[in-house]
């Protein structure tokens, strides 16, 4: 299983993922996805050092690209 985060302000900082990852540890998850509309630079910090130290992986996802994605699919 995975754990999803989705969140609904403008931005994703660094105490969100912290929180996130967090929630990981306590469900023993290895891979995570965090949904918001952009990240900030110490979010994105934040990730990668996460996968390098702890080898979880938390996959950031804009609304952007998923909504791309989706019309990508839909004009193929």
């Amino acid at each position: 299983m995975v754990s999803i985060q989705v969140k609904q302000t403008e931005k994703v900082g660094r105490p969100d993922i912290d929180a996130f990852e967090a929630v990981m540890f306590r469900e023993d998850r290895k891979l995570g996805y965090f949904v918001g509309f952009e990240f900030t630079g110490d979010a994105l910090f934040e990730i990668d050092r996460f996968q390098r130290k702890e080898g979880r992986t938390i996959k950031p996802l804009t609304v952007r690209e998923i909504l791309d994605q989706e019309i990508a699919r839909k004009l193929a």
